[in-house]
């Protein structure tokens, strides 16, 4: 603590920032005071000096005190009469924000001056950030949204609600990310003509940004022109910080091998382009101190320009600190800048401490400044600039890793190698080249052509490499969410093994010493004619080779339980579970049996109705249930492999993720109904599992299977039909043919009927019928149903309630969905008949937890 004050007092800030995220209400007050005591108790032993220790509590106590204000101020102003979830309004006010226009949606933050609630006699005057989301009905209006910027006056009409919140335990919560930003309502617009500009001053404060955006859209449309070849998306993202326009499925490829850095503005680039400001000042023959004042005034220019991210403010900060020290020839420790930078930003913003970006930011670099030098020494290479680099890439990977694992929840075994091999070479080649390209074309385009064709070469050879090592799926490991307690072990693991390091180190410096001292011993004998040993100047040396050995063993056996830990092996949980995923309007069951094994049941989707003349309204990005929600929930759960993928039918509601499952997840096997439908996108997905060599199996009636000792399907339908094997039929109407799946799980009863009708119900209810009269124990009562069709009037019949008596019943249903589902009949005759009704739309997930006992657990993740 005395060694680096300045370090030691920002830490403290820093906790002091964290603890509200940590510890809420009355927990979080006593941790701020156990911690405080702890800080005195410490100034009192004289392990650190009273000054500094009273400097940490008081930047605790600031920093807990600055969050909780922020936090506590950050409520909304509007409010709805009656506590509705939404209601018609006319905002006026200005855009704060750059207007991203997107096939048929417009989108940007409103600063509001006036709200008028359509249940209000007057507007209000209210000051508050709303998202306002404009639907285009033409394509005409997107060259008319494409005109707003930030700083106009707007005037818009339309339905005010709250953001979508999480329907699935542990899935991306879009209300509470925005609500960390102060945004509280989303306004749903339709039409261009729901919007209208109104005059207005553009405010002062928004000037520069209104200029920077309009420079950043130049520097697009520049790198759209010098990069025809599909990599423009990618040096925008690279150069500029512009990530938009980037390829998604070649962003899912740089992400799964940890990647997706290189495109955030880092030290990295700001390092680049001091060296560039830098090499300017001196070829314009400007002095030292010129130079250096020149390159700090253009650093906020170009963390603006590139979008201001938490890794762009830290960058450009530190690189502001140390080339104002430099200029003072006071720079020395970079701990400090660092800590400083993390002061200056939190102070400014200390609802930052829970950015993903600001945590693995600050982390990594606190990382390669700490360990960098001890991994460097301990590495066996003679060459040095070898040693160096794999320090950087083994530091890098190791710090990140923690955090890692608790955001995004896989981690490739290649991505060391990707990272030591790419980040060089698009930092130090592309990276400049790209910036040369733009810079020369601003004055002459034919100038930035051959940098352009350069870094176009360079590229092509990266996606080649990423695609290359991505398509190792079997080294892709998949880690369940693990807890604070096991991010924070890993770190105390590293501090550990750092320690033990330098330990090593100094021992191997030690005995260089006495080793040196040994021979200049020898050779003074020799010089004085002695011929008998001198053993007293024979070093003393401790044996510590049983140290070292004890040491490593113990090290190696304590890493690999940590590992183990956060792995969680399939046998160290025998709770199998049903979990009714919530995806809308569509269905998706994922089942795990007390042996760790996995199933997954349909996996949602959405039906649209484009015609051919719409293709405008595709977005660059856009929203597909398997790849932006489905595959990141399965890896947040820990799915390293599907069982089997059952599709009960396919529908597009219940086979719309499919594709990105078996894209990301290795799967076994996939169980259907035996027919195809006319349909492009079944097309794709039977043609991508035939790529992947994934076995595909007819399901009919009266199968069984068990899938482990936990864990047993029968199929109830379709019923089997006599065919030639080798043709499969085409059935477009597909809801009659849904696989009916009766799964036993500890003794515990699920009946899963897809998109089942009446008439299929009344087949069951006679076949099982006629197999009761000759078996008076069948069939038993069930303890969930999943309603069939998502409780269309034209399922869940009377006669299959009183055939299975369910205890609970599961509608997977979407909100606000078209159809009106499910139909107050349905709802009405499942309350007539007793059974608890849970939907996915009001309950979000549904989960059930069963116990090798056969007790049982439910949860729903929206509570009453």
């Amino acid at each position: 603590m005395n060694k680096r004050p300045l370090v030691v007092i920002a830490i403290c800030f820093i906790v002091g920032v964290a603890i509200p995220s940590l510890w809420s209400g009355n927990s979080g007050l006593y941790v701020v005071i156990g911690l405080s005591l702890v800080l005195i108790a410490i100034g009192l032993s004289g392990r650190a000096r009273g000054i500094i220790a009273l400097l940490c509590v008081t930047a605790m106590l600031i920093g807990a005190g600055e969050r909780w204000w922020a936090e506590r101020s950050n409520v909304t102003k509007i409010i709805v009469p009656g506590d509705l979830s939404e209601a018609e309004a006319t905002l006026s006010g200005v855009i704060t924000s750059p207007v991203e226009v997107d096939g048929d949606l417009a989108q940007f933050k409103l600063r509001t001056a006036t709200v008028s609630l359509a249940s209000s006699a007057k507007p209000s005057s209210i000051a508050e950030t709303i998202v306002v989301r404009v639907k285009l009905a033409k394509q005409e209006e997107q060259l008319e949204a494409s005109d707003w910027q930030r700083g106009d006056h707007i005037q818009v009409k339309g339905v005010l609600t709250h953001p979508g919140d999480a329907g699935n335990f542990g899935a991306f919560d879009y209300r509470a990310y925005l609500k960390k930003r102060g945004v509280f309502w989303v306004l749903n617009a339709k039409g261009i003509e729901a919007a209208e500009k109104i005059k207005g001053v553009t405010p002062l404060k928004l000037k520069p940004l209104r200029t920077l955006d309009q420079f950043r859209a130049k520097v697009g449309r520049l790198m759209d022109r010098l990069y025809p070849h599909g990599d423009a998306g990618y040096m925008k993202g690279l150069v500029a910080g512009i990530a938009s326009d980037f390829d998604p499925q070649q962003y899912d490829a740089f992400a799964r091998l940890g990647l997706t850095h290189i495109l955030a503005i880092s030290g990295l680039h700001v390092g680049v382009v001091v060296f560039l400001l830098l090499q300017l000042g001196a070829w314009a023959r400007l002095t030292r101190e010129r130079a250096i004042d020149f390159t700090i005034a253009m650093m906020p220019v170009y963390m603006l320009a590139t979008g201001a991210s938490p890794s762009a403010i830290r960058a450009c900060l530190m690189a502001m600190l140390a080339l104002w020290l430099a200029r003072r020839h006071q720079l020395k420790d970079g701990l400090h800048l660092l800590a400083a930078a993390a002061l200056l930003m939190l102070l400014w913003n200390p609802r930052l401490i829970e950015e993903v970006s600001f945590q693995l930011s600050f982390i990594v670099t606190a990382g390669l400044l700490m360990f960098v030098p001890i991994v460097t020494g301990s590495l066996p290479f003679r060459w040095a600039w070898l040693r160096g680099s794999l320090a950087v890439a083994l530091t890098a990977q190791a710090v990140s890793f923690p955090v890692t694992v608790y955001y995004f929840h896989a981690v490739h075994l290649l991505s060391l190698l990707a990272n030591f091999v790419l980040v060089p070479f698009v930092s130090f080649i592309v990276m400049p080249l790209g910036m040369a390209s733009v810079a020369l074309a601003a004055c002459w385009m034919p100038l930035g052509k051959l940098p352009a064709m350069l870094a176009t070469i360079g590229n092509q050879m990266t996606f080649r490499i990423v695609d290359y090592l991505a398509s190792f799926d079997q080294l892709r490991t998949v880690w369940p969410q693990p807890s604070l307690t096991w991010v924070v072990t890993g770190f105390m693991g590293m501090a550990g093994i750092s320690a033990a390091l330098h330990w090593r180190l100094a021992r191997r410096k030690e005995r260089a010493w006495w080793d040196e001292q040994y021979f200049h011993a020898i050779d003074q004998a020799e010089q004085a004619n002695v011929t008998q040993p001198i053993e007293q100047h024979k070093p003393y040396v401790r044996d510590q080779r049983k140290i070292k050995v004890v040491l490593s063993l113990g090290l190696a056996i304590l890493s690999l339980l940590w590992v183990v830990w956060g792995l969680r092996p399939g046998w160290t949980d025998q709770t199998a579970k049903v979990m009714f995923l919530d995806v809308g309007q569509g269905d998706s069951i994922l089942i795990r049996s007390g042996g760790g094994k996995h199933v997954l049941i349909d996996t949602g989707g959405t039906v649209t109705f484009r015609k051919k003349s719409d293709e405008w309204r595709e977005r660059q990005d856009p929203y597909e249930i398997g790849r932006k929600m489905l595959v990141p929930l399965l890896l947040q759960r820990g799915i390293r492999q599907l069982d089997a993928l059952v599709l009960t039918h396919l529908d597009a509601d219940h086979i719309g993720g499919a594709k990105a499952v078996i894209a990301n997840i290795p799967v076994r096997a996939i169980l259907f109904n035996g027919t195809l439908k006319d349909s492009e996108d079944v097309r794709a997905l039977f043609e991508l599992a035939l790529s992947k060599h994934i076995p595909c199996y007819e399901v009919s009636a009266p199968m069984t299977w068990e899938v482990d000792e936990s864990l047993t399907f029968a199929a109830l339908s379709p019923q089997s039909e006599q065919r030639l094997k080798s043709t499969v039929p085409i059935e477009n109407d597909q809801n009659e043919r849904s696989v009916v799946l009766l799964a036993t799980l500890y003794g515990r009863t699920f009946l899963l009927p897809g998109d089942l009708e009446a008439e299929g119900e009344r087949e069951i209810v006679a076949t099982t019928t006629l197999t009761a009269s000759a078996s008076p124990s069948a069939p038993p009562a069930i303890d969930v149903l999943k309603a069939g069709h998502h409780g269309s009037k034209t399922s869940t019949t009377q006669e299959w309630l009183d055939l299975w008596h369910p205890i609970d019943t599961v509608i997977s249903v979407g909100r606000n969905n078209l159809y009106g589902h499910p139909h107050a009949t349905v709802v009405e005759r499942l309350e007539a008949a007793g059974t608890h009704v849970f939907r996915t739309d009001e309950d979000g997930e549904v989960q059930y937890r069963i116990y090798p006992d056969g007790s049982m657990e439910r949860r729903t993740k929206r509570q009453g």
